[in-house]
């Protein structure tokens, strides 16, 4: 049975609710996606270019969804066709018998560059820091309404000036949770962003399970997906293959794929899986070097990455490293952009576990990769401090919360951003305020070269390859003076008190964060033995 909360978030479906937008598979077409109680009616997208006159309009189709206990809810899609670039257009969806939803407004791909890619990953519906200020560890529900006072910062001050939203992975925490309202709350809120800027998705472990991979997968059915095969099946049943595609976007050509196709995720009708990715990636790689003088930028972007410093380097997915890294050099990615660590960690230009190390100059014709890990956004998960050194490639890391601008200037220069967005219980800096800004410059699209790939392990002293840890001020009292980043301080802890006093800190930490027992350390960042002394300290103190 659903609960009151629960009752009101299904009733507010009813009149073409979560709203959201997505690139089209030409240049002069927009996706519109939404969803309904109801499955009379027809799926109808009305558009215009002014307010009040919605002129030109399109019907689309209608899918039931019926993994949620106690509840059938219906999503639909469809195109606004024939769309002029560079243009605003007014747009609503809905039917007649339905109702409408309210008017929005949207750009149609902008000519006039910079243009301004906002990328980020693990949003949950409640701990939402990034969408605005007003989102809190406790506030599930954090839309239009609750964001209207607080739009100077956050992602809601992106939306007049972004050409693109980029979630890779892991959303509401999780979809298909209290039968599926988590999801609701997290589509509502994200209203807000993705009704006024097309917004792109790559599929997350909080998507692995039945219920929730069959989510994502009807939820994001409007996404511009060109996979091989097209279809894939979930337990709602078959629709558009999105746990792989590629689309081109403002000089960059972008690969979506599922991490989660190394982990259990497949599909054994229509066959989807990590081989056929792996043979389609590599055909669409050979497309878009082929293209390169007009989409001269490659990025690829999944969930898990192959390189972070996450729990001692842990947090790095060795098997997918292992199948994929020789294809990231030899067709020339410039940028891997992952999630799943909930921080933000920029390399140096890295292959095969080698880096070239020093100073920003390294970001100039860079002859490999550059690994982005951006999975920061929000949630109830929170990434625990750093107790190790930074490994030689990583430039730059910070467990801050947060998103990215990248700002793509033209064929050869990326402006970077690391936008920090911490909650005021952490004294990090200011809300909105930019914690990491660099350059990348290519003047060499293409296949790197092997004879000068990185062949470095070098040391990386703390002036060059930086940490931010917003826990820092929390734990003044382990400061001993010395000068010494925290984490080297907290490494000297453990190496003195032990693992189990240090762990008695963290749930020391946590008590004084979490005040509605919602919020946890995030599962990536403790291994075995510190998950079960966690678990010893944390339940024998209770």
């Amino acid at each position: 049975m659903l609960t009151a909360v629960a009752l009101a978030a299904f009733v507010a479906l009813a009149n073409a609710g979560q709203v959201h937008v997505a690139l089209g598979f030409d240049d002069s077409t927009l996706a519109v996606a939404w969803t309904s109680t109801s499955a009379s009616g027809t799926s109808e997208v009305q558009w215009g270019l002014q307010e009040n006159s919605l002129t030109m309009a399109a019907k689309g189709d209608i899918r039931n969804f019926t993994q949620d206990v106690g509840r059938v809810w219906y999503t639909r899609t469809a195109n606004m066709v024939g769309l002029m670039l560079n243009t605003k257009y007014y747009y609503r969806v809905g039917d007649s018998v339905n109702g409408f939803s309210d008017v929005f407004m949207v750009t149609n791909r902008r000519t006039n560059p910079p243009y301004n890619h906002i990328l980020f990953g693990d949003m949950g519906s409640e701990a939402a820091f990034s969408i605005c200020s007003a989102c809190t560890k406790t506030s599930e529900l954090c839309n239009a309404t609750s964001c209207s006072g607080n739009t100077a910062a956050g992602l809601v001050s992106e939306v007049d000036t972004a050409d693109m939203f980029l979630h890779v992975g892991d959303f509401a925490y999780n979809f298909a949770d209290e039968n599926g309202v988590k999801g609701d709350h997290f589509m509502e809120n994200i209203e807000q962003l993705a009704s006024r800027v097309p917004y792109m998705v790559s599929h997350g472990n909080h998507e692995d399970g039945a219920a929730d991979l069959a989510h994502f997968v009807e939820t994001f059915r409007s996404q511009p997906s060109n996979a091989v095969p097209p279809l894939v099946e979930t337990t709602n049943g078959i629709t558009t293959n999105t746990l792989y595609f590629s689309w081109d976007h403002a000089l960059v050509h972008y690969i979506s794929f599922s991490s989660e196709l190394w982990y259990g995720v497949s599909s054994k009708s229509p066959v989807v899986n990590k081989e056929t990715f792996i043979t389609w990636l590599k055909a669409d790689l050979e497309k878009a070097n082929q293209n390169r003088h007009n989409f001269p930028w490659i990025l690829i972007h999944d969930h898990r990455p192959m390189y972070s410093s996450a729990n001692n380097d842990d947090g790095s997915d060795l098997n997918i490293r292992k199948d994929l890294e020789e294809i990231f050099f030899q067709y020339g990615i410039d940028m891997s952009i992952n999630g799943h660590q909930h921080d933000y960690e920029r390399s140096w230009p890295t292959y095969n576990n080698r880096s070239q190390t020093g100073d920003v100059s390294n970001y100039l014709n860079p002859n490999a990769t550059v690994y982005i890990v951006t999975g920061a956004a929000g949630s109830p998960e929170l990434h625990t401090p750093y107790n190790t050194a930074p490994p030689f490639w990583s430039a730059f890391r910070s467990n801050t919360f947060g998103y990215t601008r990248m700002i793509v200037h033209n064929a050869s220069h990326i402006h970077w951003q690391q936008v920090m967005t911490d909650p005021i219980d952490f004294s990090s800096g200011e809300y909105g305020m930019v914690i990491d800004d660099w350059w990348m410059v290519q003047h060499n699209h293409g296949p790197f070269n092997l004879s000068n790939a990185p062949s470095e392990v070098p040391d990386c002293p703390p002036t060059v390859c930086k940490t931010i840890d917003h826990w820092e001020p929390l734990l003044q009292d382990l400061n001993d003076g010395s000068g010494r980043p925290m984490w080297m301080i907290i490494e000297s802890f453990i190496k003195t008190h032990g693992e189990r006093a240090y762990l008695q800190r963290l749930d020391n930490l946590m008590a004084k964060f979490n005040t509605k027992d919602n919020t946890l350390w995030e599962d990536g960042n403790m291994n075995k033995v510190e998950e079960q002394l966690y678990q010893w300290i944390h339940h024998s103190s209770q």
